[in-house]
């Protein structure tokens, strides 16, 4: 240990004698711990740390399957038959988003937040339940149960002031009264997040509901694995009821929780840490390039302490020892570069992409993964230089001068593999950035099918008694629609159930004639200004008018898709469309409108039916109350949010307990429908950029050294006859050859490891050629400008004071 703590002493001092030296290897080391550190912060908050519930790896996602592992949604017969025969969970619970949202009205302003409804037992599957009250009885999820709510922290503290007193008194929850018997532990949150929790009620009429999700918490002893074979007769019991038809090769399966949340980002997460880890290995080849010249500078000095006496393990334990201090030095700063970095990726990561249930903190696992990054980095860097001064003659290097000898040969290939390994890693990271771009203009180039410049949007929930008719919702609409056109600035304003490139509702259809359609189509109701906000192109027929009221004859039209699909080969305008089987009577078809985007830029247009808002029937409505929140769509003639204060304003003297919500500009929902492209092009650019900046470095660093090294041998060429012209093709030859050798590997390895990101891309091909070739002719140049610098110094050295430099 004193020996250990001597090598340590001497490495400070022998850096501090440095401290060019030092500042570049730390600063490089810094970057590279620090951007790994950082990414791997939101892998280990996402994929790798437990859930915050008690004993979080027995939660698991229950539901059909299709034989892919994955979990579908559950209806409610399948889940009390699920429930009834199971031997495997000790709580099984069904929950349910509230589309629509929960309108908190009365005593303060009215409130919009989101809600859950949930099942009995849906806290002990959890593992959480209120800090403050109970649960839900099984008289209170039963058909006619009284109307209760739990609340978040949260939302007992910030509208309620954390009144205690409030455990069994009523608020409004969406016009009625409901009482409060529970109020949810600080910190707990939920995907989706809530700060409202109903009761889900089954209804027991055997419909399957296809938005509910099942979830449940092992018993003590029993494994995922024998869940799933518990699970699997289940399903063949329920197959053998009868009570509702099951898909061919459908069974159930359970699946842990955070797995489940996580599928759709685990390949984004691992490809940001594959890439990130690209950016140390580069980070290290320059430090380790750093050591082994430096290492060469110090032949003397271990010649002279290995000609004492000092063995092979001690010269290797001091050079590990400086290492270790670099790289120390390097994880430090590093992590403090990580803990910017996290605040930075908190404001950036798209909520709706990557689910992070916790938050992103910096734990003990992502303080393990510093360390560990620092300390491995640390020992490679001190055994590499040490294999290299090991080697040497100590009779020759003691006759050397100062160690201004020729460096061997051994470390100059070393020292140039190294740096094709750089030039190879930037290249794969360039090339996977540059189709991320492309996908990311690709996206924004896209024709959405409607005009989102200067429309504002907001949500509305009209719910309670009085709105529970269709009658009294469509009367709200038009008292706000009439309200909102009359306002300065304005142009048109529609409302309709779903806007383009966001929440989407389906429904079934029925053409007559026809045999009947297993399939389901995009469904909006709309006011008649609806395709005039919008600036969706009327290509046949006719829109709505105000003459298409609830007594004249029921009207639909469709986009371009929906034709394309379903009316090929018939006269449209001859067609008669129910939406809704045995909901509503057949409509007329009387227009045919552009397709727009619906699902995201990249998608291609879905069927779409179109019906006016006057004419949605009672059942359509009740449907459309318990899935959505209607939109408002306004366009103005200038800047749509600064009609934002005025809109507010206006709503709320139509019904003052019906608050605006996500108020937001139409080319806000374009630009968030392309968050997540947005943002792994911003990270992965960032990460090659920083790759082919350290690799030009690097490149530079080992010629400049290589220049030094060779004064003497360039002056004799110089003193033989070599123009400056000789001299730089020498040494532009020199780097070139190992940029050459670093595109041919990095080339490789791209067509390799880019395809691992075909799903992340839209309009290029994950091996498209252009993008490998400008990809590969931009480091080139880099790398020729690395090369040029310290090649354009070598032909400046005078053949005489070369001659004498010895």
């Amino acid at each position: 240990m004193q020996t250990l703590f001597h090598d340590l002493r001497y490495g400070v001092r022998t850096l501090l004698r440095k401290p060019g030296f030092t500042f570049v290897a730390v600063i490089t080391l810094a970057l590279g711990i620090g951007a790994n550190t950082a990414i791997f912060t939101v892998v280990n908050a996402v994929l790798l740390r437990p859930l915050p519930y008690p004993q979080s790896e027995r939660m698991m996602m229950v539901g059909p399957s299709f034989g892919d592992g994955a979990v579908d949604y559950s209806g409610e017969p399948q889940f009390l038959f699920t429930r009834e025969h199971q031997q495997a969970f000790a709580a099984l619970a069904l929950y349910q988003p509230i589309f629509s949202g929960v309108n908190l009205a009365g005593g303060n302003e009215a409130e919009y937040v989101e809600g859950l409804k949930v099942s009995l037992d849906f806290f002990r599957a959890v593992g959480v339940e209120p800090a403050l009250g109970r649960s839900f009885t099984p008289q209170e999820d039963a058909v006619g149960g009284e109307r209760v709510a739990i609340l978040s922290a949260d939302l007992w503290q910030r509208r309620f002031g954390a009144d205690a007193r409030l455990i069994g008194r009523t608020i409004l929850v969406n016009g009625q009264q409901h009482t409060v018997v529970g109020v949810m532990p600080r910190g707990f949150e939920f995907i989706p997040d809530a700060d409202v929790f109903v009761p889900l009620r089954p209804s027991l009429k055997g419909d399957r509901d296809p938005n509910c999700l099942m979830i449940g918490r092992m018993k003590d002893g029993v494994t995922p694995g024998q869940a799933r074979a518990d699970l699997k007769l289940v399903a063949e019991k329920y197959r053998a009821t009868g009570a509702q038809k099951m898909k061919d090769g459908e069974s159930m399966t359970a699946q842990p929780v955070q797995e489940y949340f996580a599928k759709d980002v685990r390949g984004l997460l691992w490809i940001l840490l594959v890439a990130v880890g690209f950016v140390l290995l580069i980070a290290c080849a320059n430090v380790a390039n750093l050591q082994l010249a430096r290492a060469v500078d110090r032949r003397k000095e271990i010649s002279v302490r290995r000609a004492l006496g000092a063995g092979a393990r001690r010269i290797v334990m001091m050079l590990v020892s400086e290492g270790v201090l670099l790289s120390a030095a390097g994880g430090a700063l590093g992590l403090l570069l990580a803990w910017w970095g996290v605040d930075y990726l908190k404001a950036f990561i798209p909520e709706e992409t990557i689910p992070l249930l916790g938050g992103i903190t910096l734990d003990w696992r992502v303080l393990a993964f510093a360390l560990a990054a620092a300390m491995l980095t640390g020992v490679v860097f001190g055994l590499a230089p040490a294999s290299q001064v090991l080697k040497v003659d100590l009779n020759h290097t003691l006759k050397e001068g100062a160690g201004k000898g020729a460096d061997g040969a051994s470390r100059g290939r070393l020292r140039g593999a190294l740096v094709v390994a750089e030039i190879a890693l930037s290249l794969v990271l360039l090339i996977g950035a540059a189709l991320l771009i492309r996908t990311f203009l690709n996206l924004r180039g896209v024709e959405p099918g409607f005009d989102p410049r200067h429309v504002l949007t907001f949500q509305v929930t009209p719910m309670g008694p009085q709105y529970e008719a269709g009658s009294q919702a469509r009367d709200y609409y038009r008292r706000a629609l009439e309200r909102l056109s009359a306002l300065p600035g304005v142009e048109a304003a529609a409302v309709t159930n779903s806007l383009p490139l966001s929440a989407q509702f389906r429904m079934p259809f029925e053409i007559a004639g026809l045999a009947e359609i297993p399939e389901s189509a995009q469904f909006r109701v709309v006011s008649p200004d609806y395709f005039k906000v919008m600036k969706v192109a009327v290509r046949q027929g006719r829109a709505f008018t105000e003459g298409d009221a609830p007594n004249s004859e029921p009207v639909v039209i469709a986009n371009e898709a929906f034709v394309r699909r379903y009316l090929k080969d018939a006269d449209p305008f001859t067609q008669r469309i129910a939406v809704g089987r045995r909901m509503e009577a057949p409509r007329r078809l009387v227009g045919i409108v552009g397709d727009t985007k619906q699902f995201g830029l990249g998608s291609a247009a879905s069927p779409i039916l179109f019906i006016p808002l006057t004419q949605a029937p009672d059942p359509l409505w009740r449907v459309l109350r318990r899935f959505v929140s209607m939109k408002f769509a306004v366009r103005t003639n200038g800047e749509p949010l600064a009609l934002g204060g005025a809109v507010r304003q206006t709503m709320a003297g139509v019904d003052a307990a019906l608050p605006v919500t996500k108020l937001r500009s139409m080319e806000q929902i374009i630009t968030e429908s392309v968050a997540a492209e947005r943002f792994n092009m911003t990270l992965l650019g960032l990460f090659a950029a920083l790759g082919l900046l350290l690799a030009g470095v690097g490149i530079y660093g080992v010629l400049a050294y290589a220049v030094s090294q060779r004064t003497h041998e360039i002056g004799i060429r110089m003193a033989l006859g070599a123009g400056r012209g000789d001299v730089l093709r020498l040494v532009v030859g020199q780097g070139m050859r190992m940029v050459v050798a670093g595109v041919v590997i990095g080339l490789a390895g791209a067509f390799a490891l880019t395809r691992l990101m075909k799903t992340m891309l839209f309009g290029v091909s994950a091996t498209d050629p252009l993008t490998f070739a400008l990809i590969a002719a931009l480091l080139a140049l880099v790398a020729l400008v690395a090369c040029w610098v310290p090649a354009r110094r070598a032909t400046k050295v005078d053949p005489m004071i070369a001659l004498r430099y010895e």
